[in-house]
C-alpha cells in the first residue's frame, strides 16, 4: 500500500507529464500542458468542493507546498475555510480600483481581438467608472449606481457595457482575494431592481441623423480638426460604418493597395464577415495615420463627444448611417440590395442573399466613390451671403 502523504518525489516533480499529481492530503501538484508548473490544495469543507492555489514551484518547494497544506488542513479542523480566510486577508490590503483595472485588462489584453479593444475598457472606465483612487474591497451597491444613473437614460448602450466591465473586475478582485463578497455590479437579482431595463430604456432613443443636405457644409468643418477623433469620423461616415467597427480595427483589417476593409465575422454585428470598398480619400486618410497603433484606438464615445459637444451639433454618429440611406435612396439609382449591403444588413430573403454575395463588390465601390463626391461638394452659399 502506498503512503498516503508525501508520496512525491522531487524528481517526480521536475518530470512528471499535464495532469495532476498527488502528494497526498490534498496536495496536487499541477502540470499543464504548456508545462507551468503549481501546487493546488483540493479540499471539502461544509459540503464544498473547493481548490486553491499554493504557487508555482519555482517560488514554493516540494518542502514548502507540504508545510502550507498541512497548516490550512489544521485550520480546517477549526471550521475555518483556508480560501475564504485568505480572500478575507488580502481584502483589507487597500488594493485600489484603478490598479485592478490595469491588472485586469493587462492580463486580458492578448486574449482579446486587438490592442483598440484593451483602450476602450481602460477609456469607458476611467470616464464613468469608479474613481481610480477607491479601495477596491469597499466599492458597494450606492457606489455602481452612482456610475451608472448619471449615463443610464441618455446613453444607455454605453451604461451597459460600463456596468458589466465593473462587474467582471469585480468578479478578478474577488476571486484574486481582494474583496469579497456579492458583486455589487451583478444586473440579474440586484441592479435590475433598481434600474430600469435597457430595452426599455433603448425604445425611446432614436440615432438622431443629419440630414444629408447638410453633410456639404458639415465636411469642411470636420476636416478643420486636427483631433484623431475628426479623422475617425469622416472615416466612419465616409464608410457608413458602425463606431465599434471603426475604433476596433486593427491595421490587419486593412488593404490599401486593393482598397478593401475586411471586418472578420466576429466583429459584425450580424455575424457575418463585411467587405468595405475604401475610396481614394478615405486610403489617403489611412496613409496619414501612424502605423504602431490601431488607426483609431478610441473610446466609444469620442467621435459622439465631438460632435455633440465640440461641434454643437444634435445628431449621433450612427446617425450617419441613416444620413447616407436617405440619400441614396433620393439621389441616386442605385438598387436597395446594394445599398443594403454597404450598410451591412441582414437580408432575409435566401434568394436576395445569394445574389448580395455575388459580384457586389464593384458596384458598392461606385456607390461609396458617389458618397464621397457628394459628402465634398462645395456647399452652396446661403440666401443670406
Amino acid at each position: 500500500m502506498g503512503r498516503p502523504i508525501n508520496r512525491l518525489s522531487a524528481r517526480q516533480v521536475a518530470t512528471a507529464k499535464a495532469g495532476y499529481h498527488a502528494d497526498g492530503g490534498g496536495l496536487y501538484l499541477q502540470v499543464t500542458e504548456a508545462g507551468t508548473r503549481s501546487w493546488v490544495l483540493r479540499y471539502q469543507l461544509a459540503g464544498k468542493r473547493r481548490e486553491m492555489g499554493l504557487g508555482p514551484i519555482a517560488l514554493v518547494s516540494l518542502h514548502d507546498a507540504r508545510h502550507a497544506a498541512l497548516g490550512h488542513r489544521q485550520a480546517m479542523l477549526q471550521g475555518i475555510d483556508p480560501l475564504d480566510a485568505r480572500r478575507s486577508a488580502r481584502a483589507v490590503t487597500g488594493m485600489t480600483w484603478g490598479a485592478c483595472v490595469d491588472a485586469f485588462i493587462e492580463t486580458h489584453r492578448h486574449g482579446w481581438k486587438n490592442d483598440a479593444q484593451a483602450e476602450q475598457w481602460g477609456q469607458s472606465l476611467r470616464d464613468y467608472g469608479p474613481a481610480r483612487e477607491a479601495e477596491v474591497a469597499r466599492i458597494d451597491t450606492p457606489a455602481v449606481l452612482d456610475c451608472l444613473r448619471p449615463i443610464w437614460t441618455d446613453k444607455t448602450e454605453t451604461a451597459t457595457r460600463v456596468r458589466g466591465r465593473i462587474e467582471r473586475i469585480l468578479d478578478w478582485a474577488r476571486v484574486s482575494g481582494y474583496r469579497s463578497g456579492e458583486n455589487p455590479a451583478r444586473w440579474r437579482g440586484h441592479l435590475d431592481k433598481l434600474l430600469p431595463r435597457p430595452s426599455k430604456v433603448k425604445r425611446a432613443q432614436h440615432h438622431a441623423a443629419m440630414p444629408y443636405a447638410d453633410l456639404p457644409a458639415f465636411i469642411p468643418d470636420l476636416l478643420a480638426r486636427r483631433a484623431l477623433a475628426a479623422k475617425a469620423m469622416h472615416f466612419t461616415l465616409l464608410t457608413a460604418a458602425r463606431t465599434g467597427e471603426v475604433t476596433g480595427m486593427p491595421w490587419g483589417e486593412l488593404d490599401l493597395d486593393a482598397g478593401l476593409w475586411t471586418i472578420p465575422a466576429e466583429r459584425m454585428k450580424g455575424g457575418a464577415e463585411h467587405v468595405v470598398p475604401l475610396v481614394p480619400a478615405v486610403i489617403a486618410l489611412l496613409k496619414g495615420l501612424p502605423r504602431n497603433k490601431p488607426p483609431f484606438a478610441l473610446s466609444e464615445n469620442a467621435m459622439l463627444y465631438l460632435l455633440q459637444k465640440r461641434m454643437e451639433k444634435p445628431f449621433t454618429v450612427h446617425g450617419f448611417r441613416s444620413s447616407f440611406r436617405d440619400w441614396a435612396a433620393e439621389k441616386t439609382d442605385f438598387p436597395a440590395e446594394v445599398v443594403e449591403m454597404a450598410l451591412a444588413h441582414t437580408i432575409r430573403n435566401k434568394v436576395e442573399a445569394a445574389y448580395r454575395r455575388g459580384a457586389l463588390l464593384e458596384k458598392r465601390r461606385k456607390l461609396m466613390e458617389a458618397w464621397a463626391a457628394y459628402c465634398e461638394t462645395a456647399p452652396q452659399p446661403s440666401a443670406r451671403a
